[in-house]
């Protein structure tokens, strides 16, 4: 009984305390402490994505991977398999964008020189379309 009796007893000291410490946060006007909470994703404007891959690409080529990048994401209501996408531009640095630099068929360079081999299929690949 006299264990419970104290317990009471340190309940209604921190108690007071409690109030003591909300009366002085009131009287010195700060705002209580909330949990911060992230933005929330914005969808990227065309142009924001056009802006961004022109920092790695070409204009032409920034607009072919701006055209499918954002078609893609549209398709799939901006999501990364099913959870919400959290930043666009971690998205596109993912994204391959070797494959969108376009590249001359003609004029193949392999190791900063012209690729012999890479015109002979090509030629080799039209004689036999145009056999045909």
């Amino acid at each position: 009984m006299m264990l419970i009796l104290q317990l009471k007893k340190r309940i209604e000291i921190l108690e007071a305390q409690v109030q003591e410490l909300l009366k002085a946060q009131t009287q010195a006007n700060l705002p209580e402490p909330t949990k911060e909470k992230k933005p929330s994703f914005v969808k990227p404007t065309v142009k924001e994505i056009f802006d961004y891959a022109c920092e790695k690409l070409s204009n032409d080529d920034a607009l072919k991977f701006t055209e499918k990048f954002h078609a893609h994401y549209e398709a799939n209501g901006w999501k990364v398999g099913r959870n919400q996408m959290k930043d666009w531009k971690a998205a596109v640095r993912k994204w391959d964008l070797s494959t969108f630099v376009t590249t001359n068929q003609q004029t193949k360079i392999k190791n900063g020189k012209f690729d012999s081999d890479a015109a002979q299929r090509i030629y080799n690949d039209a004689q036999h379309y145009t056999k045909g």
